[in-house]
């Protein structure tokens, strides 16, 4: 067999319990029994015992004859600890030596190494052993790789929403006109639809977050469900009501309008109110108003399957309760991109 470990040893037996120690070493899992097997006491003619090796408590009364100290035994995977046989004829260690040859083991002539006193060394061959280095090497490559694709990514999306390019209060290339249906502005964008529906979107309102979000190729939904949601702050109701007031009409008709232009997002209604109340009413209010909102959405031409809701009371509020004006900010619904 091809050498995988040479042992260099101080001397004789420190170079056989190297040889034991280098098997163990190639075959981790291995029993007391299975290293008495390969390494039978006919190797040593002077052993004492039926073995090489022997269990550190059978040492007694052959101390002289066996290795004594800790850091000289055999230690098994259990944690089983193993004496040798220290005392080897030169006919004996020669015959150890040529016997480990067979498992991939040989021993270093003598003096090749410079040691402190009663040391052995192994020396690995088989420079396989050490591929997985060039395995760390490319993984962390990789993740530096994905680090910079990921920064470039975002910068790219803040430059989307920043508008970092030069902006004109009216498109003047024609052909640009035609082209794009989507159109930027200082304060807003414009998109039309293929049916020539025309939406302009402030660019301080709620639906250009839900647009944008839907249009960056780059952003993904967040798998935490607390993150990513989206204020509808002209979507509102009154104190223990779930009918929507009618200054939200030109919001819902936003966000449909939106949702037909992104036929593949699906989103994710969630209803609050106030503090007013108990939490069992606040709980069913909520999810009404959130219900009211997905029916209004699904009355304006989109499909059920695409939407979600749910009720969270008055918990997540966006304003303190201490005024007509905050209890109002706080009935309310959000929205969250759940698919793009």
């Amino acid at each position: 067999m091809k050498p995988k470990i040479r042992v260099h040893g101080k001397s004789q037996s420190r170079t056989a319990l190297g040889i034991i120690n280098a098997y163990l070493k190639l075959n981790p899992d291995a029993t007391p029994y299975d290293v008495q097997q390969a390494f039978p006491a006919s190797l040593n003619r002077r052993c004492p015992s039926e073995n090489l090796i022997i269990p550190e408590k059978e040492t007694l009364g052959h101390e002289k004859m066996f290795f004594e100290q800790q850091d000289e035994q055999v230690v098994f995977k259990n944690g089983e600890r193993y004496a040798l046989v220290e005392v080897w004829s030169k006919e004996d260690f020669n015959s150890i030596c040529e016997h480990a040859k067979q498992y991939g083991i040989e021993s270093a002539k003598e003096g090749s190494k410079p040691f402190e006193r009663g040391s052995y060394e192994l020396e690995y061959l088989d420079k396989r052993r050490f591929k997985w280095w060039w395995i760390l090497l490319l993984i962390l490559l990789l993740l530096l790789l994905i680090f910079f694709c990921w920064k470039k990514c975002c910068n790219k999306c803040s430059q989307t929403e920043v508008a970092t390019t030069e902006i004109v209060e009216q498109p003047t290339n024609p052909i640009d006109d035609q082209e794009s249906p989507i159109k930027d502005y200082e304060n807003s964008i414009s998109v039309t639809f293929p049916d020539g529906n025309v939406m302009n979107i402030d660019k301080n309102s709620s639906e250009y977050l839900l647009f944008s979000f839907l249009n960056c190729p780059e952003t993904q939904v967040d798998e935490d469900r607390t993150k990513g949601w989206i204020p509808m702050n002209d979507l509102t109701f009154e104190t223990g009501s779930a009918e929507l007031l009618a200054t939200s009409d030109n919001q819902l008709n936003n966000i449909a309008l939106i949702m037909r232009f992104f036929p593949d997002a699906h989103i994710r209604i969630g209803g609050y109110t106030d503090d007013t109340g108990t939490d069992k009413i606040n709980l069913k209010l909520s999810k009404d108003r959130a219900k009211t909102t997905f029916e209004k959405l699904v009355s304006l031409g989109v499909e059920e399957d695409r939407i979600t809701y749910e009720g969270y009371s008055s918990f997540y509020p966006v304003s303190t309760n201490d005024s007509d004006e905050a209890k109002a900010a706080n009935r309310r619904v959000d929205i969250r991109v759940t698919k793009k």
